[in-house]
């Protein structure tokens, strides 16, 4: 296993070769890791004895076969990583991104492949949502009158303070009591009934109670 030091580097180049660029600098490699060119040169040169770069005209490295293979696994890593702490869990996107970050060099290729299939779920009927979540999931605007429903997630950080104050949480069970005209929903939660916008029902992803 390389270490993350050399997963970051080979993640950082291919970043910066999409878009058919076949080539990066140790200037840009350096500013996209946020380190010296020195440090960045001595990695570089690591990578390069190590068959995972090869040199190109000038200050410049491209990836080799084996090379763009690493980054690429490390790439999908993040990508699925961020996307289940963002999506899934309701976390800003510049902390999931720092999290994945972190996360994307000890998980296991298998457990990625895992939770990209639970993101990717069931292709849902019109007006639900399957890419995180099972076939049954949608959002709280998408029920009907009498519904009575699990809360999978809240997206929106900045929203879930204020519906963790009137105790929507995920877990939490809620029936839907009234479709107001202007699109509100009034749901029944621990006893209480709450009027909900439609931007901030929207907001809230729920899944039928078994």
């Amino acid at each position: 296993m390389l270490p993350s030091t050399f997963e970051d580097y080979l993640e950082a180049i291919l970043t910066i070769t999409e878009n058919g660029r076949q080539q990066a600098t140790s200037q840009e490699i350096a500013a996209a890791l946020g380190t010296g060119r020195a440090a960045a040169g001595e990695t570089i040169a690591s990578l390069v004895e190590e068959g995972y770069l090869e040199q190109a005209p000038g200050d410049a490295v491209r990836l080799t076969g084996k090379g763009r293979t690493v980054a690429s696994k490390v790439a999908r890593k993040h990508r699925v990583l961020q996307c289940f702490l963002t999506e899934a869990l309701g976390i800003e996107e510049d902390a999931a991104n720092r999290e994945a970050c972190t996360l994307e060099h000890g998980i296991s290729d298998e457990t990625i492949d895992r939770l990209s299939s639970y993101m990717d779920g069931a292709q849902p009927p019109p007006g639900r949502l399957g890419r995180c979540w099972g076939r049954d999931a949608c959002t709280l605007l998408d029920c009907k009158e009498g519904d009575t429903v699990r809360v999978a997630m809240l997206r929106g950080p900045r929203r879930n303070r204020r519906l963790l104050d009137l105790g929507i949480f995920p877990g939490e069970v809620v029936q839907i009591r009234r479709k107001l005209p202007n699109q509100s929903v009034v749901v029944r939660v621990k006893g209480c009934d709450i009027a909900i916008s439609p931007e901030i029902a929207a907001s809230i992803i729920v899944e039928s109670c078994p």
